[in-house]
């Protein structure tokens, strides 16, 4: 499974992503309990960072179709769906399963 997402900095309240940057994260998790371990970290991200979220998808579903996963996602701010995004930077992880 596949979860994908844009953080974007535009306040500059970030010390991770540059001003005015976009980055993005492609996550390759096992089951569904590691996609929301996946969405609980990026929530947590969001706040601590004060970015906006562009772009999230998974499994090529977004984040309105989500009903159709067993995944949860709880978010109250907007996600912006933007097909002219281009990130400075894409991040590829491989979320292995605990055993």
């Amino acid at each position: 499974m596949k979860v994908s997402y844009v953080l974007r900095n535009h306040a500059g309240k970030s010390r991770k992503i540059p001003i005015g940057e976009s980055w993005q994260w492609h996550h390759f998790v096992e089951d569904e309990a590691q996609a929301n371990a996946v969405l609980a970290d990026l929530k947590k991200k969001i706040r601590d960072n004060r970015l906006q979220l562009a772009n999230l998808f998974v499994d090529k579903f977004s984040v309105t179709d989500f009903e159709k996963l067993n995944v949860r996602f709880t978010y109250k701010g907007q996600v912006q769906y933007d097909d002219r995004l281009c990130p400075k930077r894409i991040i590829n992880q491989h979320d292995d399963a605990v055993e």
